[in-house]
């Protein structure tokens, strides 16, 4: 049961650092990030899985981290014809955007991908979602739960960090009986954003 913890952490990071964006001119003014830091717990291991760390007691314990990054779409340069035509500049033409998140659209998007993954009944409750800042950078704090069939509650802590090249994702996730609190608390303060030199 509890290995299914570290799947559904898996799972949900990859489907953080897929959701699909449009960059706008709010993001493009933000500062350029060159990389994300995070320290994360000695009582971890890497996987096989790149970004996924378990921790030493796994799979008896499924507490997990995981780190993504997706790089952004540069616009592109358009033509006067492709103008003219109505194109966009933006490279990626999807609806979603990192900036403009809200925990409605944060709790369709995940209701729906772990439904479609699990059938009906998870219960996936969004606990807390907020703005945050952290090194300047924008983002969210986002605080769920969710209970798969035949497994115990599987608590999650994302952090979705924007910048105008880049958006970071780390997530920390444990089962109801992990006690990981202390170590993730840690983990989490040691967050850190680095500015690209321009």
């Amino acid at each position: 049961m509890k290995k299914k913890g570290m799947v559904f952490a898996l799972i949900f990071a990859f489907l953080i650092c897929a959701v699909p964006m449009q960059t706008k001119a709010d993001m493009k003014e933000l500062p350029a990030a060159q990389y994300c830091s995070v320290v994360i717990p000695e009582s971890f291991k890497v996987t096989d899985v790149p970004g996924m760390y378990v921790n030493e007691h796994y799979p008896l314990e499924s507490a997990n981290i995981t780190y993504g990054v997706k790089t952004l779409p540069e616009d592109r340069v358009l033509t006067n014809a492709q103008k003219v035509a109505g194109e966009s500049e933006s490279a990626s033409e999807v609806d979603i955007r990192y900036d403009e998140l809200t925990k409605d659209m944060y709790d369709e998007i995940m209701k729906e991908n772990y439904e479609a993954l699990y059938g009906d009944g998870i219960g996936y409750t969004i606990e807390n979602f907020e703005d945050i800042q952290k090194d300047g950078f924008p983002g969210y704090h986002i605080v769920s739960s969710f209970t798969p069939e035949g497994s115990q509650m599987i608590h999650q802590e994302t952090f979705i960090l924007l910048s105008q090249n880049r958006v970071f994702t780390v997530v920390y996730s444990r089962a109801e009986d992990d006690d990981f609190t202390e170590a993730f608390a840690q983990s989490i303060e040691s967050i850190h954003v680095i500015r690209k030199n321009r």
